[in-house]
C-alpha cells in the first residue's frame, strides 16, 4: 500500500472510518463518517500520532515551534504529536492547549503548556475539518493571544465539501486567514483507496459505497 493508503486502512482498521448511511453536522446524509474519537488506546493514538508528525515535518519543518490543540479531541492529538516530533525526529516543540471553561484559581487562564511568553509560530492540530467552525473559533481565541503567530493547520481527514462561497473549509481558512491548511489525507485519497478492488476486500466495505460515495463527492464536493 502506498502512505495514503495505509493511513486510510488504518483509519477504517481503528472505526475512525465508517460506511454506511450518517448525518453530518450540517444536516447532510453522508455514505462516511471519521471520527476521530474512536481512538481508545495507547497503540493506535500512538500509530496515529505517526502520522500527524510525519505530515507536520513534511508541511512545517522549521516553521513553528509551537503545537495547539483545542479542546477537546486536539487535547491527545497536540500531545501525541509532540512527543513522537520528540522521539521520532528530535524536534523538540512546545505544545499548548486550552480549556473550555476559564479557571479562577491556580496558575488560572484558559491556556495550558506552552504560555507564548515571546512570539511564537504556531501550527493548529485538529481531527477533521467539514464546515470549519470549530477551526473558526480556534482562530478567533488565538487572535487574541499575544505573541501566538498562527502560520498552519494540520488535521487528519479533509472532506473536501463546498461551503455557501463554493469553497472548501479547509480553503477558506486558507484564504481568509492566510496560513497554510494540510490534512493526512482527503476524500479523493478515500475514494482511490475504495476504487481498488482488494481495498474494498479487506476493510469488508458494504456493497456500492463505491458508487455513494462518487455520488455524494458529486453533491456536495469542493474542487
Amino acid at each position: 500500500m502506498n502512505k495514503t493508503d495505509t493511513f486510510v486502512h488504518f483509519l477504517v482498521e481503528s472505526g475512525a472510518l465508517k460506511f454506511g448511511d450518517f448525518v453530518t453536522k450540517s444536516g447532510r446524509n453522508t455514505p462516511y463518517f471519521i471520527n476521530t474519537g474512536e481512538f481508545r488506546t495507547g497503540a493506535s493514538l500512538s500509530k496515529l500520532a505517526e502520522f500527524y508528525a510525519a505530515a507536520f515535518v513534511e508541511h512545517f519543518d522549521g516553521k513553528a515551534e509551537n503545537l495547539y490543540g483545542p479542546a477537546y479531541k486536539g487535547i491527545p492529538l497536540c500531545a501525541a504529536t509532540a512527543m513522537k516530533l520528540s522521539d521520532v525526529y528530535a524536534k523538540n516543540l512546545t505544545f499548548t492547549y486550552n480549556r473550555k471553561e476559564v479557571k479562577d484559581h491556580g496558575e488560572g487562564g484558559s491556556l495550558v503548556g506552552y504560555k507564548y511568553g515571546e512570539k511564537t509560530n504556531v501550527v493548529i492540530i485538529e481531527d477533521v475539518i467539514t464546515a470549519g467552525t470549530s477551526v473558526n473559533e480556534t482562530l478567533q481565541i488565538l487572535k487574541n493571544i499575544e505573541n501566538a503567530n498562527v502560520i498552519g493547520l494540520l488535521i487528519s481527514v479533509d472532506r473536501k465539501e463546498k461551503l455557501e462561497n463554493g469553497k472548501s473549509a479547509l480553503q477558506t481558512v486558507q484564504d481568509e486567514y492566510g496560513i497554510e491548511a494540510h490534512s493526512i489525507v482527503n476524500i479523493n485519497d478515500i475514494i482511490a483507496f475504495l476504487e481498488k478492488e482488494e481495498n474494498r476486500k479487506a476493510i469488508n466495505a458494504p456493497e456500492g459505497i463505491l458508487e455513494k460515495v462518487y455520488a455524494y463527492r458529486e453533491q456536495w464536493g469542493a474542487k
